[in-house]
């Protein structure tokens, strides 16, 4: 019987674990939608919509980005950051953060077929591409993506999704448990379109492996740093992010630099973890 009471209440508290951890990606998400209806619901009624409403939109983005997640900090985590610890280079491998680039190419073309599932089907079915590489780049709007996209997402995510949500679900889940939660969360909080939801949860895997092997939370934020410097510059070079490799003929060189992405992941991984040994 006390076994038994045991086991159930391990099995409860996994279970209200793995709970908590979506409610606190819900509670960000809130948040976040708060504080944007705070500052545009005000502006609109008082000023009306300006002629340029780029930089209200730039700036109240990264403030409630910042704001949701220091919100789920201050009442659910306050930190006890050390920073002379966090900054002391010899406690890093040097080794590791020259893998990181490679595991984030890698990432950026195993993904591609994901992100291109939409358009794969069209190709395949016949139906003609109605996507353009033209469109007028909006320079200012370019730079507030990139503050959040490259300056804010890698620490304030980093820290919520790695070092705050995946911690707390260690202490009652399986590894593999708290990496798949933590990652679907992940995933659900960048769902701009439904095919971004496996490329995001995959970076998820990858990142929490990354940060359980080394339980260092800078390796992680330079990989998403990586990642996202990816995205915003083939985005933004002129050839659009969508056919800058082959354009939409999905022939055999798309499909190898799918396997190609797969086999310089799975290499980058495994030397970060082999260099990381001697450090831990």
């Amino acid at each position: 019987t006390t076994t038994l009471a045991v086991i159930k209440t391990e099995s409860s508290k996994k279970i209200m674990s793995i709970i908590k951890a979506f409610l606190y990606t819900f509670l960000a998400f809130v948040f976040w939608s708060i504080i944007q209806l705070a500052i545009l619901l005000p502006i609109k009624y008082f000023i009306g919509k300006p002629d340029n409403f780029t930089h209200i939109i730039g700036i109240t983005n990264n403030i409630s980005i910042i704001g949701s997640f220091l919100i789920i900090y201050y009442f659910f985590w306050k930190p006890k950051f050390d920073l002379k610890k966090a900054l002391r280079m010899q406690n890093y491998n040097p080794k590791v953060y020259l893998y990181l680039p490679l595991i984030g190419i890698g990432l950026f073309f195993l993904n591609r077929p994901l992100l291109d599932f939409t358009k794969i089907m069209e190709y395949y079915q016949g139906i003609p591409s109605n996507y353009s590489s033209n469109t007028a780049i909006n320079y200012i709007d370019l730079i507030y993506k990139l503050i959040s996209t490259i300056l804010i997402a890698p620490i304030i995510e980093e820290l919520f999704y790695r070092k705050f949500l995946l911690d707390k679900l260690l202490k009652n889940n399986s590894r593999i448990s708290a990496i798949i939660t933590s990652s679907i969360c992940f995933s659900i909080m960048h769902i701009e379109t439904p095919n971004n939801l496996i490329p995001t949860f995959i970076s998820g895997i990858i990142l929490g492996i990354i940060y359980l092997k080394t339980k260092k939370i800078c390796y992680c934020i330079m990989l998403h740093f990586i990642v996202n410097l990816i995205i915003v510059t083939t985005n933004n070079i002129g050839i659009s992010y969508d056919n800058w490799l082959i354009g939409y003929n999905f022939d055999i060189y798309y499909w190898l630099s799918f396997g190609v992405g797969i086999i310089i992941t799975i290499i980058g991984m495994k030397k970060i973890t082999t260099a990381n040994t001697v450090y831990n």
